[in-house]
């Protein structure tokens, strides 16, 4: 009898398995759509078909989208449905214009919209709860109003900007960022163009709240995630048409 009872405790005792951590892809793209900087179809290539292309192959759970036109993110997410069957919901935001005193949704060239930042959230991880969207108090005294954008979803929050090249607006603003980021929480995961390199002077480092981690293309793209996350794996695909790689980060969770 007493081996038996043993043999129960022993069983009672032993710890389940954990459960296996499951990749959760990260996509940013700086895709110089505005029409007025050199960047634009740099090369005399529209970059938009490998973009989606980009996002098929690499299946993200969240896609975060600078320099990009409202029309042309419309229909990315449209054209990556019809070539993967995979739905995004895309949660859109501004670049703002001022001039005389008023700032207004900047303007892409050509009539194709807004020009501004996205995040593109696959449809698994459910429905919009919330947006939280605007433009940063410290601005760097041009016609441009530098943006920021969250999103919560039903797993996970998303988070982009893209901050100015200039001093001290791009270290305000990057405070500001890790402000936003520390109150969307552990849950949080970001992508975007900080203009800020690390190692470096100010520091992209430097926008990062306590208990996240970033992992940088090697230049100016980032994606900073927060404590419920790991980390998997990286990598760049080039994207013809604009001067930055697709930067894609592997978390786990």
């Amino acid at each position: 009898m007493k081996s038996v009872l043993a043999a129960v405790a022993l069983i009672a005792g032993t710890a389940a398995p954990a459960a296996a951590a499951t990749d959760f892809p990260v996509l940013q793209m700086n895709l110089c759509r505005s029409g007025v900087a050199n960047c634009f179809n740099q090369g005399g290539t529209n970059p938009m078909a490998k973009a989606a292309s980009t996002i098929v192959a690499a299946n993200p759970a969240v896609v975060t989208l600078n320099e990009a036109c409202s029309s042309e993110t419309t229909k990315l997410a449209a054209d990556v449905k019809a070539q993967s069957g995979r739905a995004y919901t895309v949660v859109w935001q501004p670049v703002g214009k001022k001039e005389n005193g008023r700032t207004t949704p900047y303007p892409c060239t050509s009539g194709r919209g807004e020009y501004g930042i996205a995040v593109l959230a696959r449809q698994d991880l459910g429905a919009v709860k919330a947006r939280e969207g605007g433009y940063y108090g410290p601005q760097d005294g041009g016609a441009e109003q530098r943006a920021y954008l969250c999103a919560k979803f039903g797993t996970v929050n998303a988070c982009t900007t893209h901050l100015s090249t200039k001093q001290p607006a791009v270290e305000e603003q990057c405070q500001a960022l890790k402000g936003l980021l520390a109150k969307y929480g552990t849950g949080t995961v970001f992508g975007g163009d900080l203009n800020l390199r690390y190692p470096g002077d100010p520091s992209a480092q430097a926008c990062v709240p306590a208990g996240s981690f970033r992992k940088g293309d090697g230049n100016v793209q980032h994606i900073i995630a927060g404590g419920a996350f790991g980390f998997g794996s990286s990598g760049k695909t080039s994207i013809p048409g604009t001067d930055h790689p697709a930067w894609r980060v592997t978390l786990t969770r």
